[in-house]
C-alpha cells in the first residue's frame, strides 16, 4: 500500500497558524473558529495537518529547549514592532510548532538551497555553467570553493550535466557515499530503502561508498551505494533513467506496483494498492509524468485492474 502525498508546506504553515489563534480565546473570535472549520473540511489534508498538528502542540513540553527558544526570537524579531500583539504571538508560536513538525532530522531538507514538491521538476543553473535538473520531491544544498564543487543531494533524485573545470571536482554526496564526475552528464537518486543509485549517461563516474573502494562507472552503466559497498555496475538498457527530466516515465516490462509508485510520486494525494495482489501484472509503455489520471486510466484500459477516484486526493488501485 502506498500514501504518497502529505499536507503541503503552505497547509502545515495555515494548520499552525489556525491552531495558535484559536488556542488562546483573547486572540480568536466566533469568526474565526468558524473560518477554520470552513478550511478543515475544505481538503482532506487540511484535516491530516490539523491532526497532526495538534499532536506538535500537545508534546510542546518535550521539544528541545535551544530550538524552541530560536524559533521563538526569530519570529518575533521578524514582525517587528509593526506587527500587532495578536499577530506577533501567532508567527511567534507558528514558529515552534513548524520545528515540532518538522523535526530536527529533516531540517536540512527544509532548508536547502534548492527543493522542489510532489509533481514539480526544476532546472537549476550553477555559477560554474553546470545545469542541474531537480526531479519530483528532491532537495539539494550547493558547496562550492576554490577547491571543489559539492552538490549534497539531501532527498529525491538529481540530473547533472558538469561544465568542465579541470582545478575542482565535480561531486555529488549522499548519506551512502559519493559520485564524482569525470567530465560527464548522470543521475544520482537517493531510494526508499536508503540506497543511493548512480546512472552514467556519459564518459565516467567514480562512485565511491563510504569507507569502500572506488568503482568507475561508464556511460550506459548503473551501480548502487549501500552499507559502505558497491555494486558491480550493471547495464542500463532500456530503462530511460533520464526520461523524467523530458516529463516521462519509459518502463519496459516492469512490475504495476513499481510503476504506480513512480507515478504517485508525481500525484498530489493518495494512491492506495496492495502490492501482493498485482503481483504478475507487468507494464511497458511510455507515460506523461504531469497528467498521471490519463496514465492510470490507460493502465486501467489494458490491464485486468480498476482504477477508482473516490476524491481528488484519494485513488485506489486492485484487480478486477
Amino acid at each position: 500500500m502506498s500514501a504518497i502525498d502529505q499536507p503541503s508546506e503552505q497547509m502545515i504553515s495555515a494548520a499552525a497558524y489556525w491552531l495558535t489563534l484559536l488556542h488562546d480565546d483573547d486572540l480568536s473570535t466566533d469568526a474565526d473558529r468558524q473560518a477554520f472549520n470552513v478550511w478543515r473540511e475544505a481538503d482532506p489534508r487540511h484535516a491530516i495537518a490539523v491532526e497532526r498538528m495538534r499532536g506538535v502542540w500537545g508534546s510542546l513540553d518535550e521539544l528541545p529547549a535551544a530550538p524552541a527558544r530560536v524559533a521563538l526570537k526569530q519570529a518575533f524579531a521578524r514582525s517587528g514592532p509593526s506587527v500587532s500583539g495578536r499577530s506577533a504571538q501567532v508567527v511567534a508560536l507558528l514558529g515552534v510548532l513548524f520545528c515540532g513538525w518538522i523535526g530536527l532530522d529533516n531540517m536540512p531538507v527544509w532548508l536547502a538551497d534548492q527543493r522542489t514538491g510532489v509533481g514539480e521538476r526544476r532546472e537549476v543553473a550553477l555559477s560554474d555553467g553546470s545545469h542541474i535538473q531537480l526531479n519530483s520531491g528532491s532537495a539539494l544544498d550547493v558547496k562550492f570553493d576554490g577547491q571543489q564543487r559539492v552538490i549534497e543531494l539531501l532527498a529525491g533524485e538529481m540530473w547533472v550535466d558538469v561544465a568542465k573545470d579541470a582545478k575542482r571536482p565535480f561531486v555529488v554526496r549522499t548519506d551512502q557515499g559519493t559520485a564524482t564526475a569525470l567530465g560527464t552528464r548522470y543521475l544520482v537518486k537517493r531510494e526508499a530503502d536508503g540506497s543511493t543509485v548512480v546512472s552514467v549517461l556519459e564518459s565516467v563516474v567514480a562512485a565511491k561508498p563510504d569507507g569502500g573502494e572506488t568503482v568507475n562507472v561508464a556511460a550506459g552503466q548503473r551501480t548502487v551505494l549501500r552499507n559502505g559497498r558497491v555494486q558491480t555496475p550493471q547495464p542500463i538498457g532500456n530503462a530511460n533513467p533520464d526520461a523524467w527530466t523530458r516529463g516521462l516515465l519509459k518502463v519496459d516490462d516492469r512490475p504495476l506496483s513499481e510503476v504506480l509508485q513512480a507515478l504517485a510520486s508525481y500525484r498530489r494525494g493518495m494512491v492506495r494498492f496492495d502490492e501482493r495482489a498485482l503481483q504478475g501484472l507487468r507494464v511497458s509503455g511510455v507515460f506523461r509524468l504531469d497528467d498521471t489520471d490519463a496514465a492510470l486510466a490507460t493502465l486501467a484500459d489494458n490491464l485486468p485492474i480498476q482504477v477508482e477516484h473516490f476524491t481528488d486526493f484519494l485513488v485506489t488501485v486492485k484487480p478486477r
